[in-house]
């Protein structure tokens, strides 16, 4: 795979053949996050779609077609599909509070903005939320955005990798936007 000439092993790549897939992805997963990193300058995310696209490669690798193209143009495909999920899920939830909404997409690209966090009802509103997340997402959010922690410190403290740091960063915020618009539409009761 290495050579121009040598054309990829689709029986490898269907098989899932550990030194074909190593190779593969070494040269894949940087071209990947530089595309997803393009859509959005949040390297967490950036680094979740990457992890999604590789293991949905693996995962249906079996439905690889090599008459439609090779690997690399395959691979990339899941990588479109999922930026098309990422940009639907986005626009598919309609904003419930104008300053969650905001606080939302603050903790999908920077640390808390502190004009958020001076809002009094706002800063009410995401104690309650944090308060009823599981420990281990209240953790990391609490790591990442309120201590300004990187990855690599976060792991050292929580005893997981730099990877399970971003995964459940990811969690974490989903877990988070969910619970602040629960506790949004309560409050408006």
């Amino acid at each position: 795979m290495n050579r121009e000439s040598e054309k990829p092993n689709p029986d490898k790549f269907i098989s899932g053949d550990a030194d074909f897939w190593r190779e593969f992805l070494g040269t894949a997963i940087p071209q990947l996050y530089q595309m997803f990193i393009r859509n959005w300058a949040n390297p967490s995310l950036a680094e979740e779609l990457v992890q999604k696209t590789v293991f949905d490669a693996v995962k249906g690798r079996g439905s690889y077609d090599p008459l439609k193209g090779g690997p690399q143009e395959w691979l990339f495909g899941i990588a479109h599909n999922n930026i098309r999920m990422e940009l639907r899920r986005r626009i598919g939830h309609p904003s419930v509070d104008g300053d969650i909404t905001a606080y939302i997409e603050a903790i999908d690209t920077n640390p808390l903005p502190d004009e958020v966090l001076e809002k009094k009802d706002t800063a009410q509103l995401v104690r309650k939320a944090m308060d009823r997340l599981e420990t281990k997402h209240r953790d990391v959010l609490r790591f990442m955005y309120i201590e300004d922690l990187p990855a690599r410190d976060i792991a050292e403290k929580m005893d997981m990798t730099e990877k399970a740091v971003h995964s459940l960063l990811y969690r974490a915020r989903l877990s988070l936007a969910q619970v602040l618009k629960q506790t949004a539409a309560l409050n408006k009761e």
